[in-house]
């Protein structure tokens, strides 16, 4: 027997009955695994979406721009949510907005803010249906240039423009675990029956075992699963290092 193993046989028992004590579990703590954040293509222009509000598409969105931009790929966040875009005030920046863009057709790029060191483009209350997609398009890849683009949709169907959708190369539907969230998944099938680009499944606040489950009654690859977090629960922008790898294995699997 090593030293080692004969101090760990000696102090073992010990340590546990400390841990007992200290947190009243008795199995080990986990070994803590480094987050290593994961990067989109330059050409990738990822949309966030959910048929129903609450579900945190708005929160999983800028995470993954802002883990992009952290594995040194920045990735132009810009909030298109219609109804309530709200980056903006998680964000605390006040700057130009999706509007002012609309306005100076060929100057997008000037008018992207930071948030951090990941490059904003923050939305514009009021835009309603009204907006035409070709030019929210426009915007989109006007902003973006060479880099990557991570799109908040927001929620509701109408955020669903085909024009719009077709600058994106990929469609991130996000699903909650609330009955009706669920029920508003269901009824998302056939409207995205529609849709001709590729959507990925990301189910929120969820054991892996129950988005599977979930996972199983939709028509779409699960690509990730977001742990439950309570600073995702209270809607704020901060998340535990489980919810930063289910993040980062999001990216991957978009990239």
């Amino acid at each position: 027997m090593t030293v080692r193993g004969w101090i760990d046989r000696l102090v073992g028992p010990y340590a546990i009955l400390l841990l007992r004590e200290a947190t009243g579990r008795s199995d080990p703590v986990p070994h803590l695994v480094p987050t290593r954040a994961a990067a989109l293509p330059p050409a990738a222009r990822v949309a966030f979406w959910s048929l129903t509000a609450g579900v945190g598409s708005s929160t999983l969105a800028a995470l993954v721009a802002h883990r992009s931009t952290a594995a040194r790929s920045p990735a132009l966040l810009i909030d298109l949510d219609r109804r309530v875009p709200s980056l903006a005030l998680r964000a605390g920046i006040e700057g130009a907005t999706v509007a002012d863009a609309l306005l100076r057709p060929g100057r997008e790029a000037e008018l992207v803010s930071r948030w951090s060191t990941t490059p904003f483009l923050p939305g514009a209350p009021g835009l309603h249906g009204a907006v035409d997609g070709g030019r929210l398009s426009a915007v989109v890849e006007g902003a973006a240039g060479g880099r990557p683009a991570v799109i908040d949709l927001g929620c509701g169907a109408e955020a669903l423009d085909a024009r719009l959708l077709g600058c994106c190369t990929r469609l991130v539907v996000c699903v909650g675990t609330r009955v009706a969230q669920l029920q508003a998944a269901f009824c998302t099938v056939p409207l995205l029956s529609m849709v001709a680009l590729p959507v990925a499944l990301v189910v929120v606040g969820a054991s892996e075992e129950d988005a599977r489950h979930i996972a199983e009654r939709l028509p779409w690859p699960l690509a990730s699963v977001i742990p439950p977090d309570e600073h995702l629960a209270r809607d704020e922008f901060a998340a535990r290092a489980p919810t930063l790898h289910a993040v980062d294995r999001l990216i991957r699997a978009l990239a």
